[in-house]
């Protein structure tokens, strides 16, 4: 089929535009959910990051550009379906416009995106006071090791006996 029988019978420049769309909100998609999960694997110090983090802005707008994507690929079937019928070969052919794969593809990364979100704001975070502390405790074990003679004298030594 030529490049004019596909534009004439298949997709007119809306058509094309849409999916060109549908592209770049799945390569956006890509890209969030991308850097929420380098956020959650290397837990950032920064105040900025840890903020975007904690409150799972990046997992928010992965799941707001799959419900767009969705609604985007049903507009584009719409309209497919719809050219497709305006110019049918034959006036008795039937035309079909199904969900393929990728449809579901992208409602089920649309649902993986809204489970970690809700798990990422469903997590406990320590406050600032308790992550001072546990800085304060991992410097101060840090500092003060244990002498390697302790473990192993302690490690064979019974223990004591059972006085009344």
């Amino acid at each position: 089929m030529a490049t004019s029988e596909l534009q004439d019978y298949c997709m007119n420049p809306q058509t094309v535009l849409l999916l060109r769309v549908i592209a770049a909100f799945c390569f956006l998609g890509i890209i969030c959910s991308l850097s929420a999960f380098l956020l959650d694997v290397f837990g950032p110090k920064h105040p900025a990051l840890k903020i975007t983090r904690r409150y799972a802005f990046a997992h928010i707008l992965t799941v707001l550009q799959c419900a767009t994507v969705i609604g985007f690929c049903y507009w584009a079937s719409e309209l497919i379906l719809a050219q497709q019928q305006q110019h049918k070969k034959y006036h008795g052919s039937q035309v079909y416009v199904t969900f393929a794969v990728s449809f579901y593809l992208v409602a089920g990364a649309g649902g993986a995106s809204i489970l970690a979100t809700a798990a990422n704001l469903l997590r406990h975070y320590p406050t600032e006071e308790e992550e001072q502390a546990l800085e304060l405790l991992s410097e101060m074990e840090e500092n003060e090791p244990y002498p390697a003679e302790y473990e192993v004298i302690n490690q064979f030594q019974p223990p004591p006996a059972y006085t009344p």
